[in-house]
Formats: C-alpha cells, sequence, structure tokens
C-alpha cells in the first residue's frame, strides 16, 4: 500500500467517526442526518481512493440510508448507485450491484425522477445478464413499465429494443411480441407511423422465427388490412 493509499484510508476513518458522531441522539440533540450523510459520503470516497472497497460500499450505504432520513431521496439514489459501481467495477460482484441498482432505482422513483429509476432498472438488467437471463429480462421490463406508468413512453424506444432484442435472443419469443406490441403503441400514441410499420413487421418476423407461420400469416393479413 503507498503512501497515498494510507493517507486516504486515514481520512476515511476520520469522516467515519464524524458521520457516526452526528448519527448520535443526546439529551439535548437530534441526530443530523445532512451533516452525517455528507461524512459518511466523504468516507466512502475516501475508501475507493484509498482501494478498500468493502469499506466503500458500507460508507455509501450508510450515506444513503442517511440521506433517506434527511429526505434527500435523489442523493440517496445517487449513492446508493456509487456503491452498486464499485461493487462491480472493483469487486466483481454482479448481482450484489444489481440488487444496488434496484434499491437506487426505488429511490429515484420515489424522488419523482422516473428517467434515472428506469435507466438503473437497465443497469441491473445489464449487471444479471451473464448470471441470470430470466432477472435481466425481469428489471428491463421493469423499466419499460416505469417510463409507461409515468407517461414518459415516448423516451422509451430504446429501452423496448433492447428489451425485445435479449428476449428474442433467448428465443422466449412469445414475451416478444408482447412487448413489441407495446412498443407498437407508444410509436402509435406518437403518431410515428414509419416506426409503428416497421414494429408490426417486426411481430411478423418474430412469429416466423417462432416457427408459427400460420399465426404469421393471419397477422401479415390483419396489418395489411
Amino acid at each position: 500500500m503507498g503512501v497515498t493509499e494510507k493517507s486516504r484510508l486515514k481520512d476515511a476513518l476520520e469522516y467515519l467517526r464524524e458521520a457516526e458522531k452526528n448519527t448520535e441522539k443526546g439529551w439535548f440533540r437530534n441526530p443530523d442526518w445532512d451533516i452525517a450523510a455528507q461524512y459518511f459520503e466523504k468516507a466512502g470516497q475516501a475508501f475507493k481512493a484509498g482501494k478498500s472497497y468493502e469499506q466503500a460500499i458500507q460508507a455509501l450505504i450508510k450515506a444513503s440510508d442517511a440521506m433517506v432520513s434527511s429526505t434527500s431521496l435523489f442523493m440517496a439514489g445517487r449513492a446508493m448507485e456509487d456503491a452498486g459501481g464499485i461493487a462491480i467495477q472493483n469487486l466483481g460482484q454482479p448481482e450484489r450491484a444489481a440488487d444496488m441498482y434496484k434499491r437506487a432505482s426505488d429511490l429515484f422513483l420515489q424522488s419523482m425522477t422516473p428517467d434515472r429509476a428506469a435507466e438503473l432498472l437497465e443497469k441491473s438488467a445489464k449487471a444479471m445478464e451473464p448470471i441470470s437471463v430470466d432477472s435481466a429480462i425481469e428489471s428491463y421490463i421493469g423499466a419499460c413499465d416505469i417510463y409507461e406508468n409515468e407517461d414518459r413512453a415516448r423516451y422509451a424506444a430504446d429501452t423496448f429494443k433492447r428489451t425485445i432484442s435479449l428476449l428474442v435472443k433467448h428465443k422466449r419469443f412469445a414475451k416478444a411480441i408482447e412487448v413489441l406490441q407495446r412498443l407498437g403503441n407508444v410509436h402509435k400514441g406518437a403518431s410515428n407511423n414509419t416506426a409503428y410499420y416497421k414494429t408490426l413487421l417486426s411481430i411478423i418476423i418474430v412469429e416466423l422465427a417462432a416457427g408459427d407461420e400460420v399465426n404469421a400469416g393471419a397477422r401479415f393479413q390483419e396489418y395489411c388490412s
């Protein structure tokens, strides 16, 4: 361990002590969650700089919790996202990162930032793709749901396409068609006829890929009419 890393770890421990001190309740004072959150976050960054990654994650989770206590939900989401980033990038723990990204997504949704909430579910999905296709699909579809439920579907085309691509890649054809139909409704609602017709064509192609020529032909006749 180099001199700089030792120095950053020393700083991190000092920040942690200050953070913990501000979470304590005394006879004449309540916890100061704002100050505690700032010190926990500083500790997390200092631990990361000192390459003590597990301690960095724990400090950032505590920062997020303190921010929730101070009703700073957006910042709580960012701290949880940072913890997830360390888990996957520095410790090679994608499942753990995916869980923290989901928690961050919930916090962003509570803070009325649905686009960020959907983005974090996508990050969770990407982390899980090599490990569990089912979990990845669930998170991708959850991201699509957020866009639709929060009336942000017009911004969701790329998310829908990534979801469909994963479904087709793993031969989940029925689910792919279901999501394609949802995407078609998004394009139709936005009066994007070119994209809408392309989506209808994609549904027919997926039917053919699934080996259902009868249903593909029926859809072709329906869409042509």
